[in-house]
């Protein structure tokens, strides 16, 4: 996989170099234009010969007939790029995938962790469901570009990195409650990943350069430790499963559907606050011991908020246009989203959502 930032010259030599003289399809939206217009005038320069898939949605949903239209418009193609970021780059991993051929990604804000995952969020039936695909064969980064994106994109990245702490804490209860497996190369190239971002914060808040290419660093890490493992344990847990089940029930009423770091980032303080409940009230379970210690490393509540607010991030669902009935139901329902084991399982089978329900609300709704 080529990860390429922009070099002084302004292009992206190694990727210029590879498609030269093929035939290159470029997908983008209204929202990515200005970009897509730039690099396809680059490409054409190369003699490759380009079409254009455009969508005209500000908020594209990758469904059936989004999918078809992109499956279509690189059928015939070598090469297909993605200009944008979540969305599109899913659709082009699962469309090229499809076709059997490569693609990548012209990244245009560092919003969400899944660049280079083996996996594509996608909606069918008016349901997530996530497919297996093939990876991107190029990441392309113009930090000029990133650093400019909408405050509250990079805001959701922010939160997308914030929840890993809860899903790898996640891991390790499972594997403490359960014995599940843990892969120890994914799980530590996760942790550093997170912990190089986080150490980069105070940089963050300001916009500086550096810091937003360790955000983008730790992004792009979590889709190869999700590869090195064969799945998304290392960088999905409890607090992705909330904002899957937010994100089917926006979709279901056909309202725009918030970012999904920024659900994430509300929803890792959820998970927080449930291990801090059973640490608090000593909840008795197999494995609560091991569990109770994995607790203590835990952030603690108050401070990653802060630092989500320092983001722009919002910190409770009902900023976010979240229904009270809505939030009680995801509290309750939002571990069947995956057959993955979580927080969220574990206080469904000790029997607590119903006591739980009333504190999250009065703190997160």
């Amino acid at each position: 996989m080529n990860i390429e930032y922009k070099s002084q010259q302004g292009t992206f030599p190694l990727f210029f170099n590879k498609i030269s003289n093929k035939k290159v399809a470029v997908v983008y939206d209204v929202n990515t234009k200005p970009y897509a217009v730039n690099i396809i005038n680059q490409i054409k320069g190369v003699n490759a010969v380009v079409n254009e898939i455009e969508f005209f949605d500000k908020e594209l949903i990758p469904d059936e007939k989004a999918m078809q239209k992109t499956i279509d418009g690189c059928v015939n193609a070598d090469y297909l790029l993605a200009v944008g970021s979540g969305t599109l780059n899913d659709m082009a991993k699962a469309a090229t995938t499809i076709n059997k051929i490569e693609c990548g990604v012209l990244a245009t804000a560092a919003s969400m962790d899944g660049y280079c995952s083996k996996g594509s969020a996608l909606m069918r039936g008016g349901r997530k469901v996530t497919d297996e695909v093939h990876t991107p064969s190029d990441i392309l980064i113009d930090l000029d570009i990133v650093k400019t994106a909408p405050k509250e994109m990079t805001a959701a990245g922010f939160g997308d990195i914030v929840g890993k702490f809860t899903c790898l804490t996640d891991w390790q209860m499972t594997n403490a409650v359960k014995g599940e497996e843990i892969n120890q190369k994914a799980f530590a190239m996760m942790e550093k990943a997170r912990t190089d971002c986080m150490d980069a914060f105070e940089e963050l808040v300001e916009y500086k350069p550096n810091a937003i290419a360790k955000l983008m660093d730790a992004l792009i890490m979590a889709g190869l430790a999700m590869a090195e493992c064969g799945n998304s344990r290392p960088a999905s847990g409890s607090e992705h499963h909330l904002s899957h089940f937010l994100e089917m029930d926006f979709v279901a009423r056909g309202e725009r559907v918030p970012l999904h770091g920024v659900k994430v980032a509300i929803g890792t303080l959820i998970s927080i606050e449930l291990y801090n409940y059973l640490l608090d009230n000593k909840v008795k379970f197999n494995g609560c011991e091991k569990v109770y210690e994995l607790v203590k490393k835990l952030p603690k509540v108050q401070v990653v908020k802060d630092m989500l607010v320092k983001m722009s991030c919002p910190v409770r669902f009902s900023e976010i246009g979240v229904r009270k009935q809505t939030f009680l139901e995801m509290v309750a329902k939002a571990h069947t989203v995956r057959d993955r084991y979580t927080v969220l399982t574990l206080i469904n089978e000790l029997g607590l959502t119903e006591k739980i329900q009333p504190i999250l609300l009065e703190k997160y709704f």
